[in-house]
């Protein structure tokens, strides 16, 4: 194995005839996106020359032309979370949702999404990268034209899955595609400008979702918030299609449609509960669908086990997971994307019903979160290097104090303009934790897991998303019948007592691999 370190934050590694590239940049948080954050991908592709035909025959864009296209993609994704959690409350009035209903139509989208989008990278291995792109933007555009004309709850859940399936397709060919357009110190420069569209997209989807549903344009009331999507959907399309680069084959190996399907079934058996159950007062059928979803997510384990000892591609490597330390940070990594999004969606919900403020305000409040993310993304790396190993456990300690501190100053029913403050500060940690976390447990991934780890980070990234949404939107809709604090207060104590349990676990792991890790050192020969 040859390694050829170039300047920056870029790796080529060669091993067997495949080449991984290990790339650090700043990329969207939870919600797609929902805030800025520094993620290592690894991708790997069999090193193939160039074949002139398919490509030869018809002209490709200019490398900065293509940028501009796969970035406006990635733009409209990246929007698309944020803005619908700000329009919630005006959703759900419109079209006279349920508490649980409006959960649905939020995390319908994010579990599509989470989901398919290691189907997504696989097939644009197998089928081009800009191939996939192109249908990903197609089937984003048209299912964001079908959630804009929506007229009934079950139209508007079914569109935003397809528009999660429209994501999965066209946002992993995004980067791969930058990949093999550009090289050297052109790469780190359009890789510094997919970061910023990244994080430009999680603060602007926030306020252009408040700008769109206060104007009420035409009284349309929350449709433009998905209309929106359509002029550049289009414009992509007419300026991209059948111009994009089909990348290096990768072969022919088989999806893992199986396991897609398995984890799919029991992550929605799990939260379909979770989401209806309260509101129904907890009919019998919960309980058998909640084991269901057990068994299902069993089953997908198996299934996974299955297959990596047959040596054919599972979704999730069970070798990478028994690593020391990988479980452990992955834990940590769901339990802050699951209180960040818990967190969101439940702040949207009070702003807006119990204080009456307006979408726009709704969204100005908790662009405040982002701007912490963001900072704290770009500079946790200047640290003094003897305090890193130690910042994901402050980071938890943290986030955990902010949500007590939130609860505390949300208990009069009221939101004070320092609650606005302490969310920046509970942004500030959950990007510290999450770049630090994904830093250490990325330098432990070796290489023939690289491409198992980067489909595990995606998923990771937003399945909690899902779960999130879900126990919070519970709690908080049914938190207020049966206590005497506000429903929002017994979120935040909720995630507050779940981060601290994850954060005391994370430091107990932490201790135990060092340990491990030393009695290796003294147990070689010198």
């Amino acid at each position: 194995m040859t390694t050829a370190p170039r300047a920056g934050r870029e790796q080529v590694v060669v091993a067997n005839g495949v080449r991984l590239c290990l790339l650090t940049f700043g990329s969207p948080g939870p919600l797609l996106t929902n805030s800025w954050r520094r993620v290592t991908v690894m991708t790997a592709a069999p090193i193939r020359p160039r074949v002139a035909g398919s490509e030869g025959s018809r002209r490709v864009l200019a490398p900065w032309a293509l940028a501009t296209a796969v970035l406006t993609g990635q733009a409209m994704a990246s929007l698309d979370s944020a803005i619908v959690n700000v329009a919630g409350p005006a959703i759900q009035r419109d079209l006279r949702l349920s508490g649980p209903a409006l959960q649905l139509v939020i995390y319908s989208y994010l579990l599509a999404y989470g989901v398919a989008l290691v189907i997504g990278a696989r097939l644009g291995a197998r089928y081009g990268f800009g191939r996939l792109f192109t249908w990903g933007v197609a089937v984003f555009t048209v299912s964001s034209l079908a959630c804009g004309l929506a007229v009934s709850p079950v139209m508007l859940v079914a569109a935003r899955s397809a528009q999660g399936a429209g994501a999965a397709l066209l946002v992993p060919q995004v980067l791969s595609l930058l990949q093999v357009t550009f090289s050297g110190e052109r790469r780190r420069r359009v890789l510094s400008v997919y970061g910023l569209v990244l994080a430009v997209g999680v603060a602007a989807g926030q306020v252009l979702g408040g700008i769109l549903v206060t104007a009420d344009l035409f009284g349309t009331g929350w449709r433009p918030i998905f209309l929106v999507n359509v002029p550049p959907g289009l414009a992509v399309l007419a300026f991209a299609a059948r111009r994009l680069p089909r990348g290096p084959w990768a072969g022919g190996a088989r999806l893992d449609l199986g396991g897609a399907g398995w984890l799919a079934a029991g992550v929605l058996a799990l939260i379909i509960p979770l989401t209806f159950g309260a509101d129904a007062g907890w009919p019998i059928w919960s309980w058998p669908v909640l084991a269901a979803g057990a068994i299902a997510l069993a089953i997908f384990a198996r299934h996974e086990a299955r297959l990596a000892g047959e040596g054919r591609q599972p979704l999730i490597d069970p070798g990478l997971l028994a690593r020391p330390g990988i479980r452990s940070g992955l834990a940590g990594i769901f339990t802050l994307h699951a209180s960040y999004a818990g967190l969101l969606f439940t702040t949207a919900l009070y702003l807006q019903h119990a204080l009456g403020e307006s979408p726009l305000a709704s969204g100005l409040t908790f662009a405040g979160y982002a701007a912490g993310f963001a900072t704290a993304s770009v500079t946790w790396t200047r640290l003094p290097a003897a305090w890193q190993p130690r910042l994901p456990q402050a980071a938890f300690a943290t986030f955990a104090a902010t949500c007590i501190l939130l609860a505390w100053l949300t208990s009069t029913a009221g939101w004070p303009w320092q609650a606005t403050a302490v969310l920046a500060i509970a942004g500030a940690a959950h990007g510290t934790g999450f770049d630090a976390l994904v830093h250490r447990i990325a330098a432990d991934v070796p290489v023939e897991h690289a491409a198992s780890f980067s489909g595990v980070l995606a998923t990771i990234n937003q399945l909690p998303m899902v779960i999130g949404i879900a126990v919070a939107g519970t709690i908080y809709l049914s938190a207020g019948q049966a206590l005497a604090l506000p429903s929002i207060s017994v979120v935040l104590l909720t995630l507050a007592s779940a981060l601290v349990v994850t954060g005391a676990g994370a430091s107990l792991a932490q201790a135990r691999t060092s340990r491990a890790g030393s009695s290796r050192e003294e147990s070689s020969p010198s």
